[in-house]
């Protein structure tokens, strides 16, 4: 399993390799769970019994371990063609903080802020269906979670004193799905992700003095909830892609190398609330000396899907603190392409989301 200093298993050379570009990708099957189940045992290591994914959130994370290697956060995205607001609240055991991140694509103005904090000053809870508070002089965020529609409520400022306002709804359809993991690099190092995406937005975000209407049938949210216990490096991709294809609810989350070896990754597809989980390494195509040419992400074994982001805008952010450092690189657009979900396929073309690359040490 990964040493401190890297996620990728080195006991793994086939792995290693396939990574690298040598072999081709693993095909694996991941065990489905139906129940509720503690992520971790009494002594703060992996639960056995929590390994796998499921549709509906069932792990409770009762995070242990190690002080600095805990890392809990829940981020949100609430994505339109022309806009998209993102908002984060986390907390790495050295310190907590809550993020916004907002971006006029028509325009390029982008509007960002951070409040920071020592560790435990927000409520990260243990359950994902539970209600989110940032409370500060400096920044207000409620994302209010009571078993219906969510309620979201933003007042921040930007860097540059822009003020950022939210207020709207996250409708939840009936039994709509969502794509829920657990990576397991060893029994002392592990991370839980619930991924959910197709929400309908509904309402307004407001910043400075202009308005951004949020409309249910071109405003989705996704939400990537977190809590695991990491290695010190770690190392990423992550694309989404969210929307409407054929007049249907379509949602796709991918990932790759953080979770090569595991026998577990983050990759879904969901149509009209529904998941179809791909049980396969993905292979990622894209320039990192040119962020703006076309992203593509395949599966090469089953062909479940072909996707290819055209990106509109690109944010490339970074911050190093002596041994503590994390950055990379975020490109919007529209994924364009095939996914073959349950036997059918689907033709996509133009669905907005994003891809990025990060790396961290913390």
């Amino acid at each position: 399993m990964p040493s401190e200093r890297s996620a990728l298993p080195r006991s793994l050379p086939i792995l290693r390799r396939a990574l690298e570009g040598h072999e081709p990708a693993p095909v694996y099957r991941e065990r489905e769970l139906t129940a509720p189940v503690d992520l971790c045992d009494a002594r703060g290591r992996l639960n056995p019994d929590a390994a796998g994914f499921s549709r509906f959130p069932l792990v409770r994370a009762n995070l242990r371990g190690p002080w600095l290697r805990r890392k809990r956060w829940n981020f949100w995205s609430f994505m339109a063609r022309e806009h998209c607001l993102s908002v984060t609240v986390a907390d790495l055991d050295y310190a907590a903080f809550c993020a916004f991140f907002f971006v006029d694509f028509a325009t390029g103005e982008r509007v960002e802020g951070m409040d920071v904090r020592r560790p435990g000053f927000a409520e990260l809870p243990e359950e994902v269906e539970r209600t989110l508070r940032w409370e500060s002089p400096k920044t207000r965020l409620a994302i209010v979670n009571e078993g219906g529609d969510l309620a979201v409520d933003l007042d921040a400022r930007g860097r540059d004193g822009v003020p950022v306002q939210a207020a709207f709804a996250v409708r939840k359809p009936r039994d709509h799905e969502s794509l829920n993991v657990l990576v397991p690099w060893s029994s002392t190092r592990f991370q839980l992700n619930s991924k959910h995406n197709t929400l309908p937005c509904q309402g307004e975000v407001r910043v400075g003095e202009r308005r951004y209407a949020l409309r249910p049938e071109a405003s989705h949210a996704v939400q990537d909830w977190g809590r695991g216990v990491w290695p010190y490096r770690s190392f990423w991709n992550w694309g989404v892609a969210t929307g409407v294809a054929g007049g249907e609810l379509l949602g796709i989350n991918f990932g790759d190398r953080w979770t090569t070896g595991t026998g577990a990754n983050e990759n879904g597809i969901l149509v009209a609330g529904r998941l179809h989980k791909v049980m396969e390494d993905l292979e990622w195509s894209y320039d990192p000396a040119d962020w703006r040419k076309p992203w593509r992400v395949r599966s090469t074994a089953s062909g479940v899907l072909d996707l290819t982001l055209v990106p509109f805008h690109v944010h490339t952010s970074g911050l190093s603190l002596g041994p503590l450092a994390t950055g990379g690189t975020c490109a919007w657009g529209l994924w364009s392409g095939v996914v073959r979900p349950g036997g059918r396929e689907i033709a996509v073309r133009d669905l907005p989301g994003w891809a990025e690359e990060f790396s961290h040490r913390w």
